[in-house]
């Protein structure tokens, strides 16, 4: 299980497991004004983290466009390694999108294609209290001992909780912080899962803390930043 940066491989992890996935189909949001950099986008830029126990590395690799915008390839090691997925970041006015790449995963005999889809992480001009949505519907095509298609609709909203404070993670104090709560629902198949997170962000560093909750096993997985190197 992986976290709200890690909510996108969570939704490919539960939606296979319907038999089931997802077309880019994010309904248009307003952008906003933005009122720092609250996750710096370099080519070979990374964060280190730690959950007490093991720790895992988020990087930039490389970038790629899509519908002429510039996305940044993220590596994540706290991915799940089952799925083979893509995942890009790109900044627009204050918003901060996640984007999946179409995958693909074998399930058994089935052979599952999977669309990608696009979602809005964090807002970052959004006052305490202040929220943003978005849904998709993810085409899912599989092949093999059956065939056919069907459409997981997911839905999501985020909500500032704070903004502007320090925190302590570790040893180390961060200030200009925003906390974010990240709830998300994901229908397929007539089956339900809810994924609630939280993600913090620090200006000019980026992602320090999150995690998720899924309702599939209910424990809740978290982690924080130990190091960065930003370019």
């Amino acid at each position: 299980m992986k976290t709200s940066f890690k909510i996108l491989s969570l939704l490919f992890l539960s939606a296979c497991s319907f038999t089931s996935c997802s077309s880019d189909d994010s309904a248009a949001e307003s952008n906003g004004t933005t009122t720092g950099d609250y996750f710096p986008m370099a080519v070979n830029n990374k964060w280190e983290y730690s959950n007490d126990v093991d720790a895992t590395e988020i990087k930039l690799i490389g970038t790629t466009t899509f519908g002429g915008k510039t996305y940044y390839e993220m590596t994540d090691t706290d991915a799940d390694s089952q799925i083979d997925i893509q995942t890009y970041m790109n900044k627009r006015g204050a918003s901060y999108y996640q984007k999946a790449s179409p995958s693909t995963q074998t399930q058994g005999s089935l052979f599952i294609t999977i669309a990608g889809f696009e979602m809005k992480m964090l807002q970052d001009d959004l006052q305490v209290g202040e929220t943003w949505s978005g849904s998709a519907k993810p085409k899912v095509t599989y092949t093999g001992s059956s065939s056919g298609s069907t459409t997981a609709t997911i839905n999501y909203e985020g909500k500032i909780i704070a903004r502007d404070v320090s925190v302590t993670l570790g040893s180390v104090t961060y200030t200009n912080v925003i906390k974010t709560e990240m709830h998300v629902t994901e229908k397929v198949n007539s089956q339900t899962v809810t994924i609630d997170g939280e993600n913090w962000y620090a200006k000019d560093i980026g992602l320090i803390y999150d995690s998720a909750t899924m309702s599939t096993d209910n424990i809740t997985k978290t982690r924080y930043l130990t190091s960065y190197d930003l370019h």
